[in-house]
């Protein structure tokens, strides 16, 4: 995926920053504040509003480190200048006085690009009051045919680049889903045989997926799936009784549709286990709570969790589908 934050970047210096008149006679000069040298002058094809170009381009900061560039990507960087709306930008002022092998460099302030807005994501190597240089070539020209072909081959390279990172995000997801169950596996079991024994509770439950819970109030059992309820809780780290989280401190519950993926896994499992108007304990193993990411700075990654809950009578019931 980087040609795409490259081409970004590409577009960003080139379309956004760069204005200068190409005089066939100059070999170097400054336009609007912005030096430039003519490196080499091509002997191809005068470029005109008319014409498609490929454009290589490498980008370097002032301490002569180099940023971006196109030369390794498999995806060109082409300029359609018949597009009326590429005409509008000052690369055209670029390519319609020069020729396919034109050679250039510009030295461009970075003050001019990061300002505003801008001025909050300016990175590091990117001093204030430094000069950016941009060494661009225009590489080789396109009739419309020539065009369309290298737009159809830009479009499969694009999908196949896009499948093949999904299937490497997949594989990922998968890898790191294997490794969430290998981590459930080992806290279910410390769970069941040592927290509870190390607690003296001995009057949970077990569901397949692992959750575990105690009912201090047993309540009816008629919420489905979809149900808005209310619920009061207080939130605790198992392993260290920590609490990160509680709305009985706030004096309000919180109100929520069940089993839609609105909240946690052992949630939208152990609500409804609890019971309308119950009150009872869920004791939720990392894979069914936040998982390896855990939450917001107070809930660990891999993180077994505990939740004193009280689940309102106030049950607003899901409509029903015609």
């Amino acid at each position: 995926m980087k040609s795409f934050s490259l081409h970004h970047f590409v577009l960003l210096f080139l379309l956004g920053a760069i204005s200068w008149s190409c005089d066939s006679a100059k070999k170097e000069g400054e336009h609007e504040g912005m030096k430039y040298i003519v490196r080499e002058r091509g002997d191809g094809e005068q470029i005109n509003d008319s014409s498609i170009v490929q454009v290589q381009m490498k980008v370097f900061n002032s301490a002569d480190s180099l940023l971006q560039e196109t030369y390794s990507e498999e995806i060109p960087a082409l300029v359609n200048l018949r597009d009326s709306n590429n005409r509008k930008m000052p690369l055209v002022e670029i390519l319609s006085r020069g020729r396919v092998g034109d050679s250039v460099t510009i030295f461009t302030q970075s003050d001019s690009i990061y300002q505003g807005q801008n001025a909050m994501s300016r990175p590091p190597f990117i001093p204030v009051g430094s000069l950016i240089r941009q060494e661009f070539r225009i590489v080789k020209g396109y009739t419309m045919e020539g065009y369309k072909e290298v737009q159809e081959q830009i479009k499969a390279k694009q999908m196949k680049m896009q499948q093949e990172y999904m299937e490497k995000m997949q594989k990922q997801q998968m890898e790191m889903q294997r490794q969430a169950d290998s981590a459930a596996q080992v806290q279910v079991g410390y769970i069941e045989n040592t927290y509870f024994a190390e607690k003296g509770i001995k009057n949970f439950k077990k569901t397949e997926s692992g959750l575990f819970y105690t009912i201090d109030k047993k309540g009816k059992q008629d919420i489905n799936a979809g149900d808005k309820v209310k619920v009061h809780y207080e939130g605790t780290l198992l392993e260290t009784g920590e609490k990160f989280d509680s709305s009985f401190d706030r004096g309000e519950p919180i109100e929520f549709p069940i089993g839609v993926g609105q909240v946690i896994q052992g949630w939208d499992e152990g609500i409804p286990l609890i019971g309308r108007g119950g009150k009872g304990t869920l004791y939720i193993p990392s894979n069914l709570g936040y998982g390896a990411r855990g939450s917001q700075g107070a809930i660990p990654p891999n993180a077994m969790l505990v939740f004193k809950v009280e689940v309102m009578e106030d049950v607003t019931k899901a409509e029903k589908g015609e």
